[in-house]
């Protein structure tokens, strides 16, 4: 009978310590809040940072200076996109949702990956970290990602809600895409002065200069021009910006005899720009010799069609990557000196590409 009772004890002790560690490892995942990985002030954040686990790929850093967002690696510094810097910081980082940890089975393979080609983000306020967490690669199902929270026990399957994907793409660390879209972004009170040359056309050529309310226009050979004052205005301000295609940088960067071929030829046209407070800044335009995209349209008798879409390559004094620019946003911007007389319209007329 004692025995018995002995036999009893023990399993029940047993019972209770098996039930006890389940409990804890229960405790372990459970106690992963839903918005764990969520960033719950987005908008005190100055500095973002993405560090590789893999060595060979390089850091990134995303910083807030002087108003201006800017990113940075080993070798470059740049100003940043601001539409994906605040796309990152307020529309998908506050909203982050934890689908469910890990299961056991997986447990290892996807904490090793992390550990291995994952990446580190940290979000920082000034020098403090406010918020770090490490990004790993997509799901099975490719509709989340697997992230993992320090201390924590275990990695996650990360969510955002109305989003359709995972999120790894939100945490790269190519420069390129992080880069601004505008070749030239500025205030119209900044700027001091615009030259457009045209190097085929020289006495079409122009300067139009500005001191407070007054802007005058110049020849190529600095003689004051009477010209249509809201015509100057007009222009200046539309020229305050000027965008190039979005993503990475064109292919043929990569071939430096076919780019410096293109950096080595006369341009179609080239804007130099003089600032209150920032350095003088010059863009290059060349015209491509063949269209890079070619649109089919079908016309109302059902033959196809071909219409190609005019391209341009451009690049800047202080970087010498080559960018797309498309016809559509230079049309307005390749005036010539005849287009601001004071005859002329005070409507900006149609392209003058030739």
């Amino acid at each position: 009978m004692q025995k018995r009772s002995r036999i009893r004890i023990a399993l029940l002790f047993g019972m209770l310590g098996i039930s006890a560690l389940l409990w804890k490892n229960i405790n372990k995942t459970t106690d992963i809040s839903h918005d764990l990985f969520a960033l719950k002030n987005p908008q005190s954040v100055t500095r973002i940072t993405f560090s590789p686990n893999n060595s060979k790929q390089s850091y990134l850093v995303i910083e807030k200076i002087q108003g201006r967002w800017m990113v940075r690696n080993k070798n470059n510094t740049y100003p940043a996109d601001t539409l994906s810097v605040n796309q990152l910081l307020f529309w998908a980082m506050p909203h982050l949702q934890v689908k469910s940890p890990i299961p056991d089975a997986m447990k290892d393979m996807v904490t090793k990956d992390i550990g291995l080609n994952g990446t580190k983000v940290i979000f920082s306020k000034g020098d403090q970290e406010i918020h770090t967490f490490f990004v790993g690669y997509a799901s099975a199902t490719q509709e989340s990602t697997y992230m993992y929270f320090p201390e924590t026990e275990r990695p996650c399957e990360i969510t955002l809600p109305g989003f359709a994907g995972y999120l790894t793409p939100y945490f790269n660390t190519n420069i390129d895409l992080w880069r601004s879209i505008f070749l030239v972004e500025t205030s119209l009170p900044e700027i001091t002065s615009l030259h457009v040359i045209w190097p085929n056309a020289p006495e079409t050529s122009f300067t139009i200069k500005q001191d407070g309310d007054r802007t005058q226009l110049f020849n190529e050979k600095n003689q004051l021009v009477k010209a249509n004052q809201s015509l100057m205005a007009g222009y200046l301000d539309l020229c305050k910006t000027l965008p190039r295609e979005a993503g990475e940088s064109a292919g043929i960067n990569k071939n430096k005899e076919a780019a410096n071929k293109i950096r080595n030829a006369i341009p179609m046209v080239v804007f130099e720009y003089t600032f209150t407070h920032a350095p003088k800044q010059i863009i290059y335009l060349y015209r491509m010799d063949l269209s890079g995209e070619t649109y089919s349209l079908e016309s109302r008798t059902g033959e196809l069609k071909s219409k190609e879409t005019e391209l341009f390559w451009a690049h800047s004094s202080y970087d010498k990557t080559l960018w797309v620019v498309q016809e559509i946003v230079l049309r307005n911007r390749l005036r010539r000196l005849e287009n601001f007389s004071q005859s002329a319209t005070k409507t900006l007329s149609p392209s003058l590409i030739q």
